[in-house]
């Protein structure tokens, strides 16, 4: 249910000629699906005995009152007559920030100090995670409430072969997106998640300790040093005497390839991806890993 609701969001936001959200909306409903798979597994496997029909009653009652008075508010809103401020930057996105691509601009230049604030909250999340789980262990048993077994086959060949097959196609549609994002559709928070998901799906194919010993990245200091490219990004522009964040760009002529634009916003869009790379991913590798089946013994503990 929760991905129709997001695959409608999403449909919502091309019908009203928003790719950009629509791609956000995908990406995080991607992620957000993991999470919540991962989530699942902690819940108990027998749900709780309803006593009468009333509870069911109650909750029917209190779900469509709630939809009926967010779909009034909702409603209010659109249809109410208020000055716009989109003109302005549609207008002021080429000459002001040197890109056609407005809602990349309006995150990484004319609102890039809310885009800083969003992902300082996510690498501090991400980082509060990973102290939490990182040395966090829950026996997981053997078996379900039947007596039958898990299967031994954690990692099913299919998905293995697909999943590695599928990570540079992937990872190459990632750095697509990034470098696109000024211009066209695209940018750093997206190219972010396709990564994130991309590598996430080699934990879930091979497991920790395989991609692990493959793939021997920190993503905390992933995470830190996006935020801190994000930081120097706004901190070099003082040197130039201009205010926090202002961004620069220019147009250059390198042979054999022609003119090309080079901004300022660029680096702050890369420390917007790996800022949201390093904080999913240690998020999500670090829920996958906190269940064992191997009970410790008094030593190790």
């Amino acid at each position: 249910m929760l991905s129709v609701v997001g695959l409608a969001v999403s449909l919502t936001f091309v019908r009203f000629s928003a790719p950009d959200l629509a791609l956000t909306q995908l990406s995080v409903e991607v992620a957000s699906m993991i999470l919540m798979i991962l989530a699942l597994f902690f819940l108990p496997q027998r749900p709780p005995l309803l006593v009468s029909g009333r509870r069911i009653l109650r909750d029917l009652i209190l779900a469509a009152s709630l939809g009926v008075v967010v779909a009034m508010l909702n409603y209010a809103l659109l249809t109410r007559e208020t000055l716009t401020i989109a003109d302005y930057f549609l207008r002021e996105s080429l000459p002001g920030g040197g890109g056609t691509n407005v809602v990349n601009v309006i995150l990484v230049d004319f609102r890039g100090f809310d885009t800083l604030g969003e992902i300082t909250v996510l690498t501090l999340a991400g980082l509060a995670t990973f102290k939490l789980l990182n040395r966090m262990r829950l026996f997981m048993p053997s078996g379900n409430l039947e007596g039958i077994r898990w299967s031994r086959h954690r990692h099913p060949m299919i998905l293995a072969v697909v999943a590695q097959i599928l990570l540079p196609l992937a990872l190459l549609v990632s750095v697509y997106i990034f470098l696109r994002g000024h211009n066209q559709p695209g940018g750093g928070f997206i190219a972010g998640l396709i990564t994130s998901v991309a590598l996430i799906l080699q934990y879930m194919a091979r497991g920790h300790d395989w991609t692990r010993q493959r793939l021997p990245v920190s993503y905390p200091v992933v995470a830190v040093c996006g935020l801190a490219i994000a930081v120097a990004t706004g901190l070099g522009s003082w040197l130039f005497g201009y205010p926090f964040l202002t961004s620069a760009f220019g147009h250059f002529h390198i042979p054999l390839i022609g003119e090309i634009e080079l901004a300022s916003a660029m680096l702050f869009d890369l420390g917007v991806y790996l800022a949201v790379v390093g904080a999913t991913l240690m998020i999500l590798i670090n829920l996958g890993r906190v269940t064992t089946v191997h009970r410790p013994t008094l030593e190790e503990r």
